[in-house]
């Protein structure tokens, strides 16, 4: 795997898309976007002083195939009729970690909402990256659907995520940065571009970050 060349982008808070607002309030747990109140007070407060911190970077791989075993159905099917397959890795820094930190005692509630922009933050840097390849399928990673957790151990082997982006990956296989990202997907020349996870592949239903398919 040690074979292939690993590329590395880099990217300031000005290249990442806007927040969506209502992907935060999801990453909360909540369906609605308050309209008022507190809660809405607070979030303004929140984005308004902490909006602007991540900070992207990303390692990946090209390759023509997927660059190691996988027995996910689910990632197979994804990739199917691929020309392509990239491997990557995601990740908005030390940063959130650092003040979610520092809120989960004072303030439990601005903690929440941290951890809520820092998961809608790496998202937004994992669609920008992904945006730039035409006929790119949906992604698919580690600990989603049928792909077990362990693969990170095959994804990090790969990417060599810590020294190329500073992600480490500890015994329980959690990222450091927590708000980071690997993921998987394919290339479809002449396809029509997909974005982001698709939710119907995965078998929990009852996920509470579940997207609703149209």
């Amino acid at each position: 795997m040690s074979n292939y060349n690993i590329e590395v982008r880099q990217y300031s808070a000005s290249d990442l898309p806007p927040i969506d607002l209502k992907e935060v309030w999801r990453y909360t747990g909540s369906r609605q976007v308050p309209s008022g109140g507190p809660l809405a007070d607070l979030m303004d407060e929140m984005l308004s002083e902490y909006g602007g911190i991540a900070r992207g970077k990303v390692c990946f791989v090209r390759a023509p195939h997927l660059p190691f075993r996988s027995d996910s159905k689910g990632l197979a099917k994804v990739i199917a009729g691929s020309s392509e397959v990239i491997v990557f890795a995601a990740t908005v820094g030390y940063e959130f970690d650092r003040i979610i930190g520092r809120f989960k005692r004072s303030s439990p509630s601005k903690a929440l909402i941290m951890q809520a922009l820092g998961a809608e933050r790496v998202e937004a840097l994992c669609d920008l990256f992904c945006s730039g390849f035409n006929g790119r399928t949906a992604r698919y990673s580690p600990g989603y659907g049928d792909m077990p957790l362990e693969s990170q151990k095959d994804v990090f082997e790969l990417l060599q995520c810590e020294s190329k982006i500073g992600i480490s990956l500890n015994e329980s296989l959690l990222m450091t940065p927590s708000k980071s990202v690997t993921a998987i997907f394919g290339i479809r020349e002449g396809s029509v571009s997909a974005d982001g996870h698709d939710c119907s592949m995965c078998g929990l239903t009852g996920c509470s970050m579940r997207r609703e398919q149209p």
